[in-house]
């Protein structure tokens, strides 16, 4: 049988030679550009919340954290210490004067506290000897030191010290003072002399007399306040903690291991630090009415200096609440937000008015976060001897 020639299948062929057209390829590189600009495009905006989102959660951090520590400190102002010396453990300034140029006016607060309870009743002390006689048997009261570390002076070594006169006699004399020796035998404190000022006048000196019924404390010296630039007045960048950083929160506390102020950061990222007073500064045995409407609210709080006289012992006696408003701000401005910002979230991205301290003048599109807390001072209420009385 004679084999047949070969004749290929032409319209076979044609179907399997054909490809894609340039209009079809056209069709699908536009259609891939335009999933794949869409898919950057929602990585492009994912993106920037998430970075956003973690510039916030930063700042929520750093406000939450400095609002802690300072709020605890307030609550304690004075608690342990005599109350008849309640003048003196709590100094405000308004409009901080070492930031003058700064683009806002921080306050600043010095406080007086009593971390650890101890009241040793003073026998005999001579002003300027650094020797003090305390009562038989104080030191004992304080298993602390004493009963744990018998005879041993390890709890009260480098301690700083308020030394104050009897609370019956008129007179605004108080000593700090670092410990150098504990004599359990002769029931005796030696120490070196602090020099660093107290609070609203409480001087070092007075009679000797004075001091008999007086008692010794265990306290802590701090001042919160708020670098607006990070050239603050008087302070070198890296020392003492300085960081020579704009926006960050510090408490300055006394140390006196090495004889001065260290300075601690607290937070970063803050805006502003305000701070206001309320009580009854006019000594009338009710909450003061400030504004004249015959409700005693949030409106009543006063900026330090305001109304009273600040320097009278009574009136700064009085003062029972601090309310903190502590404003941060995110590092940079939010990347996820594009134009001007609506009116609607002015106060968002724009620093809001506090206490004196005014508004901003334009939205800058840094992400704000406020916190808001009133410390009711507790050495109004708390005695942290557990000697039945308040």
């Amino acid at each position: 049988m004679k084999d047949k020639p070969f004749k290929p299948d032409h319209k076979s062929s044609r179907g399997a030679e054909r490809g894609f057209t340039l209009i079809e390829v056209l069709i699908g590189a536009t259609i891939m550009l335009l999933v794949v600009l869409a898919t950057l495009s929602l990585y492009v905006s994912s993106n920037k919340l998430s970075v956003d989102q973690q510039q916030f959660a930063a700042l929520q951090h750093d406000v939450r954290s400095g609002m802690f520590f300072l709020s605890r400190d307030a609550k304690s102002i004075g608690a342990g210490i005599t109350q008849k010396f309640g003048a003196y453990f709590l100094q405000g300034v308004n409009n901080d004067t070492n930031q003058d140029s700064a683009p806002v006016q921080t306050d600043r607060i010095t406080i007086v506290g009593n971390s650890d309870p101890l009241r040793l009743i003073v026998q005999a002390y001579t002003p300027g000897t650094g020797s003090i006689t305390l009562e038989p048997n104080e030191l004992t009261l304080y298993p602390y030191t004493v009963n744990a570390y018998p005879a041993d002076p390890l709890g009260y070594l480098n301690r700083a010290v308020l030394i104050l006169p009897n609370p019956e006699i008129s007179t605004a004399n108080g000593e700090l003072g670092q410990i150098t020796g504990v004599d359990f035998g002769a029931n005796t404190i030696t120490f070196n002399q602090i020099n660093v000022p107290l609070p609203n006048g409480l001087a070092p000196g007075g009679a000797g007399g004075d001091y008999i019924g007086g008692t010794v404390h265990f306290v802590e010296l701090k001042t919160y306040w708020l670098d607006v630039d990070g050239l603050y007045p008087g302070l070198t960048a890296g020392t003492d903690g300085y960081l020579g950083l704009p926006g960050v929160m510090y408490v300055s506390q006394w140390n006196p291991m090495n004889n001065a102020y260290d300075h601690l950061a607290l937070a970063l990222n803050i805006e502003d630090l305000q701070f206001q007073y309320h009580g009854d500064m006019d000594n009338d045995k009710l909450l003061d009415d400030n504004n004249g409407d015959s409700i005693v609210s949030s409106l009543d709080f006063l900026n330090w200096g305001d109304t009273y006289d600040w320097t009278d012992p009574v009136a700064l006696a009085g003062i029972r609440f601090v309310r903190i408003m502590l404003l941060g701000k995110t590092e940079n401005p939010y990347v996820s937000v594009s134009g001007t910002p609506p009116s609607e979230v002015t106060y968002i991205y724009t620093k809001p008015s506090l206490a004196d301290s005014p508004a901003g003048s334009q939205m800058d599109k840094h992400r704000r976060f406020l916190l808001e807390s009133t410390a009711n001072i507790r050495n109004m209420s708390l005695n942290v001897y557990n000697i039945g009385t308040i």
